[in-house]
């Protein structure tokens, strides 16, 4: 009889979707405040031609989303996948590169999906420990010591996802180099990395090296569900052949969507990120640096997210259920990214909602410090 593997639940997305109306301060999302068409049609000057297909779609990507990733990659368009959104790009390189009985040795705390996916596939999750006390680096020493000879990926995300913490490109190259000496393949999540205050390089071109991304977090245009993979041609190849039981193609309009945003309209949707998280990451520093009682944070490089940990004695899930009940707070419980007693924390929403939501948060905390 052949082994079935149940897929498991992502309890992140169920928190998120069953909660979404239930919250005033969304503080538990990852993404930045969305795009408005009004506001799309502005930045780009997009105009959709009267004759646009609307029946055609783009298996291997719309041709101007290939020229605008191969230009943003240096690459060439046999090693682009598009995709619906960057979930789909992960779960593609997973189907691509695993099968059941291989290891994955994926990073803690950790992108729930990126654990979970892999155990759909019959795949073993081999934690990375990152640790607060660390700054959450990737801890290199430690590194040898989990891969064996059932190794065939490496999973990381940059920003990490979800501290916020950069990786550093010298990091990124020795962890590349073992992976390629020991015939394994490297994932890295960019999803947040264009959400760095200066602009940080793609680890695409390092050694057996695959990067997935997508225009949800950083560029407000999440709704359009388009993402993407770069890597070497022969991984490209089999992730395409995935594609054809999942997707088979992304949506042909939003594609042509997002190629006229990045083509014209980057720099400025990326100044638009810039001024909404810059604000708000000053008011959360200075909020944590006012409250050291209540959490300790490692502050994030950039992106949209941080994962403090709090001093309250009680499970995350239980913390961030009964303050959601109480004061309309929805944060995402630490539990769910494999370390309990932190939460992460998105601050991409609107600065009244982040200060008046923190306030909620700190009366909240106090009390149960006096408890």
């Amino acid at each position: 009889m052949p082994c079935l593997v149940r897929t498991p639940r992502i309890p992140l997305f169920e928190w998120l979707s069953s909660n979404a109306e239930k919250t005033t301060y969304p503080l538990a999302y990852s993404n930045i405040t969305g795009v408005s068409y009004e506001e799309y049609l502005r930045l780009t000057g997009f105009s959709l031609p009267a004759n646009f297909d609307l029946g055609v779609d783009h298996p291997h990507g719309y041709h101007e989303l290939q020229k605008a990733l191969a230009g943003i990659y240096q690459c060439s368009p046999v090693n682009i996948v598009t995709s619906s959104g960057g979930t789909e790009a992960n779960y593609l390189v997973f189907s691509s590169l695993l099968s059941p009985g291989d290891e994955v040795i994926v990073e803690q705390p950790g992108y729930g999906p990126l654990w979970l996916t892999p155990q759909t596939l019959g795949a073993r999750v081999v934690p990375w420990p990152r640790r607060l006390e660390q700054q959450f680096a990737l801890d290199l020493d430690t590194l040898p010591r989990l891969l064996s000879k059932k190794t065939k990926l490496i999973v990381v995300t940059n920003l990490h996802n979800p501290s916020g913490v950069l990786i550093p490109r010298q990091t990124l190259q020795r962890v590349a180099d073992l992976a390629a000496l020991h015939n394994v393949f490297l994932l890295v999540d960019e999803i947040f990395l264009d959400g760095a205050p200066t602009p940080q390089p793609s680890a695409f071109g390092l050694p057996n090296t695959i990067v997935t991304s997508s225009m949800s977090k950083i560029y407000g245009l999440g709704g359009l569900r388009t993402g993407w993979i770069i890597a070497p041609e022969h991984v490209a190849y089999q992730c395409q052949s995935v594609k054809s039981h999942t997707t088979g193609a992304s949506s042909g309009l939003s594609e042509a969507l997002n190629a006229s945003a990045l083509l014209s309209a980057r720099g400025a949707l990326l100044e638009r990120f810039r001024a909404r998280t810059t604000e708000n990451k000053s008011f959360l520093k200075s909020w944590m640096a006012a409250n050291p009682d209540l959490m300790t944070w490692v502050e994030p490089f950039g992106g949209t997210i941080c994962f403090p940990r709090y001093s309250a004695d009680v499970p995350s899930l239980r913390l961030c259920t009964e303050l959601l009940d109480s004061s309309r707070v929805l944060l995402a419980p630490g539990e769910y990214f494999f370390l309990d007693r932190h939460v992460r924390l998105g601050f991409g929403i609107d600065p009244t909602l982040l200060r008046q939501g923190m306030k909620l948060l700190e009366q909240d905390l106090r009390s149960r410090l006096k408890k």
